[in-house]
């Protein structure tokens, strides 16, 4: 991530409130984006220590959203000739499981 916490919280606008994460009041806050409900829209607003662990969970995900995009593929399977089935047994009968 590379942000120290006071250098993440000197991007925001502090005052007073309640955090929608962790529910305390009457601490700082600052507004981290909207939430929609019956179409009106409403602040969220969330305290120094939850600012910092969703800035860690947001670093985290797109860490492993990069990783997973970068991982090699299976080598894939070799497909079977049409007509084979997948034992050893001959061709001339079906398996017992199946008979």
């Amino acid at each position: 991530m590379g942000l120290k916490p006071r250098e993440l919280w000197s991007r925001f606008d502090w005052q007073d409130g309640s955090c929608f994460r962790c529910e305390q009041t009457g601490l700082p806050v600052a507004e981290i984006g909207k939430i929609t409900v019956a179409g009106r829209a409403f602040p969220l607003s969330a305290c120094q220590s939850c600012v910092f662990r969703l800035e860690q969970l947001h670093y985290t995900m797109s860490e492993r959203a990069v990783r997973r995009q970068n991982v090699p593929s299976p080598t894939p399977l070799h497909p079977r000739p049409i007509g084979q089935w997948p034992t050893s047994a001959a061709l001339d009968r079906p398996p017992t499981h199946v008979a």
